[in-house]
């Protein structure tokens, strides 16, 4: 496959940007319009309506940009793609807030490390006098870090592999890797528009009752179906398991993201729902007193394989993972609706990332 040049990736993007300003609506969209509002106003407003301790934070904070800049529109999303960023710049906005990461890691840097994220990749060696590296983000286990449990340290390099001094001097240090052009044309996209990027995952999804279960059903017309006061069950009137996953592809318009697990013509009558990652704890929990769990983002051998185990058994239950990126949207259209509310001075739109993933027919 031939590589890719900084320069030929910054031209693909300017060139998506322009097609986009023809074919998009979001060129009829938002205008820039006079904003006496920065970003970090508009954050420090955020804080303050959605309370918690915030000093510490290092996953909702801005990630790229300048937060002095004046906001001339604010585009949510469940994540900053290109695509999305591109949308944001044919509408007139400059601030986008989103619920992931837009550097391709739990890190979120803006250039790339080693495995998972951060400077330092696993099993690097550490510069000449430098300390012991950082631990990886990859090696904790969580939501989003694909891992269940913390990984092993990594083996010692054999001796084969160590660089060793040259004759008359220590070894030349290593060339410096070229840079990568997709981080680097991404880079060079926001800063020529002259945007400014906030993550908003942690603290916005830990609202009650919880924004990304609001979302959903009401895009799914469920929310006259809630059970009681409780946001993440709904009763429906009866329909296959087949047929409702066939729902959540038509009405989220996903492109193959969603997989469902249990026998297709299963009954559903009890829908509970685990935005977000879900841990295999909450799945148990929740099974029991629902027909069928509808989430984003699973580990596959935890509650994926519970659920294949409960089917197996003859058990009429079901398990539909919708992905992350797609259960996130709902959840940032109901944001886009509340920073309104608190946000007069600038025009405010959610822009969907759309499914990640496609499937072969």
């Amino acid at each position: 496959m031939k590589q890719i040049s900084r320069r030929e990736f910054a031209t693909l993007t300017v060139a998506g940007t322009a097609m986009s300003r023809v074919a998009s609506p979001f060129a009829r969209g938002l205008a820039p319009v006079a904003a006496t509002v920065t970003a970090a106003e508009i954050v420090a407003r955020i804080k303050k309506q959605i309370g918690g301790a915030w000093d510490s934070d290092d996953i909702d904070a801005f990630k790229i940009g300048d937060p002095s800049t004046v906001v001339t529109g604010v585009v949510t999303t469940s994540m900053a793609t290109l695509d999305v960023l591109q949308k944001a710049v044919q509408a007139g906005a400059n601030l986008i807030i989103t619920a992931t990461p837009t550097f391709y890691s739990r890190a979120d840097l803006s250039t790339p490390g080693g495995r998972g994220l951060g400077a330092g990749g696993r099993g690097q060696i550490p510069a000449r006098g430098a300390g012991p590296a950082p631990p990886s983000p990859a090696t904790i286990s969580g939501p989003g870090t694909g891992a269940s449990a913390p990984m092993p340290p990594a083996p010692t390099l054999p001796s084969s592999v160590v660089p060793t001094p040259q004759r008359g001097g220590a070894a030349a240090p290593p060339a410096a890797p070229p840079p990568d052009p997709v981080f680097a044309g991404k880079n060079d996209f926001i800063a020529r528009h002259k945007l400014v990027v906030f993550r908003m995952g942690q603290h916005w999804t830990q609202r009650e009752p919880d924004p990304r279960a609001v979302g959903l059903a009401t895009a799914m017309g469920w929310t006259r179906y809630k059970a009681g006061n409780d946001a993440l069950r709904y009763d429906v009137p009866p329909i296959t398991l087949d047929a409702l996953a066939s729902q959540l592809k038509k009405a989220l318009n996903t492109r193959g993201g969603i997989r469902a697990v249990g026998d297709p013509t299963a009954t559903v009558r009890r829908i509970g729902l685990l935005p977000g990652f879900t841990t295999i704890q909450a799945s148990i929990a929740m099974m029991p007193s629902v027909d069928v769990i509808v989430t984003g983002e699973v580990q596959e051998w935890e509650s994926a394989s519970y659920a294949q185990d409960v089917a197996f058994a003859g058990i009429k239950k079901g398990f539909i993972s919708i992905g992350r990126v797609v259960n996130e949207a709902p959840g940032m259209q109901v944001c886009a609706d509340w920073l309104k509310t608190i946000v007069p001075e600038v025009p405010v739109r959610f822009v969907t990332a759309g499914d990640l993933y496609w499937r072969p027919l």
